[in-house]
């Protein structure tokens, strides 16, 4: 406790900015006459609190402000993050066809075997990697898909080369703990708590046409959801 609430105080004094490296663990030991067992336990129960977080070999850094996140919103990633005054980033982890497994047919609306393109991203705020997108569109709706630059807006690219316009549906959230695969992309551990987001995206249609999944770092969301809608609805009865 006392060590937590030392570092603490100075990360909300700003006294340590966000990005800022602590001490090796053996050093904070030492300094706080405490085992290395105590402080890894502090030190998670400031990472579980979001106020620093663990890289893989790297150490623990202080963790910057929240990103908020409306997921309901047919705001792009990129406009979102730009609109709070940060720098939004997208690196494409891979990309190719795959046949619908049953999984992905009941998530579509498809048959199983057709055709799907499979998309993974890492999203990145300022620099930090906070999110791995996995991204499944209906193959035969927009052919040639896999040729486009698909580290920008994918909403912005179905409308502007396949006249869909997108809108979002069926979303659900969990935590959960992150996997192997999710968990290297964003440099941290196996098993580092995650906010698992998924939802069915529709066309003009109310077809699906696309399901993502998001796995966020704990740490780097804020979740916004706003009622307007609702209580729109509610007063019309």
């Amino acid at each position: 406790m006392r060590l937590r609430d030392h570092f603490t105080a100075m990360i909300e004094a700003g006294t340590l900015a966000p990005g800022t490296k602590l001490a090796p663990e053996r050093t904070l030991a030492e300094e706080f006459s405490i085992t290395r067992v105590t402080v890894r336990q502090a030190l998670t129960r400031m990472e579980a609190e979001g106020l620093i977080f663990r890289e893989e070999r790297r150490g623990w850094f202080v963790s910057p402000p929240r990103v908020r996140y409306d997921p309901t919103a047919n705001t792009s990633f990129t406009e979102s993050i730009t609109e709070q005054g940060r720098v939004a980033g997208t690196t494409v982890l891979s990309k190719h066809q795959i046949a619908a497994s049953q999984w992905e047919s009941a998530n579509l609306g498809c048959a199983v075997g057709d055709p799907l393109f499979a998309i993974s991203r890492l999203r990145a705020v300022d620099g930090r990697a906070v999110l791995v997108e996995q991204i499944h569109v209906k193959a035969e709706r927009c052919p040639g898909l896999l040729e486009y630059p698909l580290d920008q807006s994918m909403t912005g690219l179905m409308s502007e080369k396949y006249g869909i316009v997108e809108h979002r549906a069926q979303i659900n959230m969990r935590p959960t703990a992150l996997s192997e695969v999710p968990a290297k992309a964003l440099g941290v551990a196996v098993g580092t708590p995650s906010l698992y987001l998924s939802r069915a995206i529709l066309d003009q249609f109310n077809e699906v046409i696309e399901f993502d999944q998001e796995f966020w770092r704990h740490d780097a969301i804020d979740i916004c959801v706003s009622a307007t809608g609702s209580l729109k609805e509610t007063a019309n009865g």
